[in-house]
């Protein structure tokens, strides 16, 4: 891996230590913390119950969740977290780039996050002339989270409580990401896949507090209350090697929300945060609120430029597929 492509994806390669052996017992009750985790013990079944207050249901051995929420531009960003149950060497947390949890599961996992996200392939853009460009044509920023899809993402929605009822705006924002993109004057191919299978009777598996509950095996996007300042969250779960199997979202019924061509008013765009949260499902990190980009951590009312990749999202999207 060449130091151009490690700089290009924003990521410091950090010696690996080798940890202690972690204990062999499991964790004792149905809520465990960070602090639990550190002792090294395993997890079968059990509540992680965040700092911040979010909870997440641990995912069984050999499954890793990723939690990603969007934010109300000015609100406090509460950052991604990714849960990896190793099994027997317990559970790693990491919280927007900090690490938690067994420290022989840190350690293992740091490691192979590195080797995931730096596997992937800088792909560059081929030039298209007579483009327009815009604001988020002036970065090339993205990253990664470490999971991908090898097929289709197949999923569902459910419009109990919906604050928007164009369900084609949500999926736009999922096709945004697929097939042959063009945009800042530059064209990029993207073999990621998803299907919209119809209408779900069950609701994704998310909590009022952002967090997220079990996988049950259905991918679904639906409506539901969130903490105050987040627009979304995105829940993925994915198996060895970073390889996703399931996503869940679920919008905000707090807030306004538009799905019209056009925006106005004290509304936010369904169709752009919903391209937010897609560049999540498909293994997009945030970057930098300042770069414009799709994947910045917070929108704005009615920001409905959010619908078009910028140019370092159309980068990270073809990076991974």
């Amino acid at each position: 891996m060449t130091a151009a492509i490690v700089a290009a994806l924003g990521i410091t390669l950090a010696t690996v230590v080798a940890a202690p052996a972690g204990a062999t017992t499991t964790c004792s009750g149905t809520t465990v913390s960070t602090a639990d985790l550190a002792t090294g013990c395993t997890v079968t079944s059990a509540t992680l119950v965040l700092p911040d207050g979010r909870t997440v249901v641990i995912p069984g051995a050999g499954t890793t969740l990723t939690v990603a929420p969007v934010t109300v531009a000015g609100s406090a960003d509460p950052g991604d977290v990714v849960v990896t149950n190793t099994g027997s060497a317990g559970v790693a947390v990491q919280t927007d780039g900090s690490w938690s949890g067994s420290p022989v599961a840190v350690t293992r996992e740091r490691a192979a996050l590195q080797r995931r996200v730096l596997g992937a392939s800088v792909a560059g853009p081929q030039a298209v002339s007579g483009q327009a460009t815009s604001a988020s044509c002036g970065s090339t920023a993205y990253s990664l989270t470490g999971h991908h899809w090898n097929g289709t993402v197949d999923w569902r929605y459910n419009p109990t409580n919906a604050k928007a009822s164009n369900v084609s705006a949500l999926r736009a924002g999922a096709a945004a990401w697929t097939g042959s993109i063009t945009t800042c004057g530059r064209t990029v191919t993207s073999s990621a896949s998803q299907q919209y299978l119809g209408t779900a009777r069950q609701a994704p598996a998310l909590t009022d507090q952002g967090g997220c509950g079990a996988s049950n095996g259905y991918s679904v996007v639906g409506w539901g209350a969130l903490p105050a300042g987040t627009l979304g969250v995105t829940c993925i779960w994915s198996r060895s090697g970073g390889v996703a199997v399931e996503t869940d979202q679920r919008y905000s019924t707090r807030y306004l929300w538009g799905s019209a061509a056009t925006c106005s008013g004290n509304r936010f765009d369904f169709r752009g945060v919903a391209t937010h949260e897609w560049g999540h499902v498909y293994g997009l990190g945030h970057v930098a609120q300042g770069t414009g980009q799709v994947m910045k951590a917070s929108a704005s009312t009615c920001e409905t430029a959010q619908r078009t990749l910028g140019a370092g999202d159309a980068r990270g999207i073809a990076a991974l597929y």
